[in-house]
This record gives structure tokens, C-alpha cells and sequence, in this order.
């Protein structure tokens, strides 16, 4: 069920990417955040990759580099839109920080992701919650017609709270020297 999860998420992100640029649907958010649920399902079945390897390859470096410098490109563009009285800045503040945050823990989960035991898993389901609730965002959105602010960040808010129930349920458990070698 996850990989077909993952693979419809990836099909329907790779679909906003040239709607975005339709004539008549110009959505530079759109495109955005069609990027941003990529990264999350890539950066999420790669975490699995990690139950077996120790350190993060070019792949991984990539994804989130990539998704960097998509959340760069967010929170730009938020504060060009803040400094014109655009409402619809708050957004590309919000998923560019937000973004930028997930970004920023990759790389420090890269520099030691055997720091936990159970580190990978804690990251798989916190970027294929993240891409869930995408979905229900984009449902809410597109599927419903809602183009309140609510519509835009209750999922994520919500779905917040459900990851960090999941991250401690999984509880943080460092690894022993022993359990090493």
C-alpha cells in the first residue's frame, strides 16, 4: 500500500506541474507545492534506505538540496508578495519555513543518522505523514473548492500534531555502543 501511495502521490505531483503553467491557471504555489510533496515522498522512501545503509549518498543530498533551494525560492517570493500587500504571502512563508525546517533536519539526520535506532523510521513516516497530508490539502483545496487560509493550513497543522504522536510513540531510543559492532 505505500508504494502505491507513494506512486500516486508522484503521479499527482508531476500533474500540477504543468497545470501550474496552463494559460489561465498560472499558480507558481501550485507548482511549489507540487515540488514540495515530491520531496516529501522521495525524502521518505529514501529514510527506509537507511534501516541497512550509514551514510547518505548523493541521492539524498540531492532531494533535499533540491527542496532547499525550492524553500529558498518560497520564502522569497513570500516576502516580495508581504512587501506588495499580497494576503497570499503568509503561505509562501509558511510552507517555505516549514519546508526549510524539514530541509535543515535532513542534513543533520545525514551527519549522523544512527544517532537513534530507529531514526529512519521516525523520518519515513514523518515525510509520508507530511505527503498525506498534501493530499487532504490539496483535496480540500482543488477537490472541495475551499480557498479559505483555514482549507490551506489546518491539514498541516493537524497533521503536525499526528507526527509528533508518532515520533514519540516510536520513542527516541540512542543507540548502544554495542548494538554498533
Amino acid at each position: 500500500m505505500g508504494k502505491l501511495f507513494s506512486i500516486g502521490m508522484i503521479g499527482s505531483s508531476l500533474i500540477s506541474i504543468p497545470i501550474s503553467s496552463l494559460p489561465n491557471h498560472e499558480n507558481l504555489f501550485l507548482f511549489l507545492i507540487g515540488l514540495f510533496t515530491i520531496y516529501l515522498v522521495l525524502a521518505g522512501n529514501s529514510a527506509l534506505t537507511f534501516k541497512k545503509k550509514i551514510e547518505a549518498d548523493w541521492t539524498d543530498f540531492t532531494i533535499s538540496t533540491l527542496m532547499m533551494i525550492f524553500t529558498i525560492i518560497m520564502i522569497v517570493v513570500g516576502i516580495y508578495d508581504a512587501t506588495n500587500g499580497n494576503n497570499f504571502s503568509i503561505l509562501y512563508l509558511f510552507f517555505g519555513g516549514f519546508g526549510m525546517l524539514l530541509t535543515i533536519n535532513d542534513f543533520r539526520f545525514y551527519k549522523n543518522p544512527r544517532i537513534t535506532k530507529n531514526a529512519w523510521l521516525i523520518t519515513h513516516l514523518g515525510k509520508m505523514n507530511g505527503a498525506l497530508i498534501a493530499s487532504i490539502t490539496a483535496f480540500l483545496i482543488a477537490g472541495a473548492g475551499s480557498k479559505s487560509f483555514f482549507a490551506w493550513l489546518a491539514p498541516t497543522l493537524i497533521g503536525t500534531f499526528y507526527i509528533l504522536y508518532w515520533k514519540r510513540k516510536m520513542k527516541f531510543r540512542p543507540i548502544l555502543q554495542k548494538e554498533i559492532s
